[in-house]
């Protein structure tokens, strides 16, 4: 749902949102956010009467050569 609001929002961009979907897709599916991603905040949830904890916060750290 993310990746197609802001296709929607930088559809006159194509680079901008391939470039965004890429990004997005990096922070949330990547095997290996553990050597990118500091998680900062996280608050407790209940999820079907279960708890689990929800991350709300987190920092990105990417090599220039990415980021280029």
């Amino acid at each position: 749902l993310s990746v197609a609001l802001s296709g929607t929002i930088l559809s006159r961009c194509p680079a901008c949102a391939r470039n965004f979907a890429n990004l997005y897709c990096n922070n949330i599916c990547s095997p290996d956010q553990s050597l990118f991603t500091n998680v900062t905040r996280v608050v407790n949830r209940t999820v079907q009467g279960k708890p689990q904890l929800a991350v709300v916060e987190y920092q990105c750290f990417y090599q220039q050569d990415f980021a280029d």
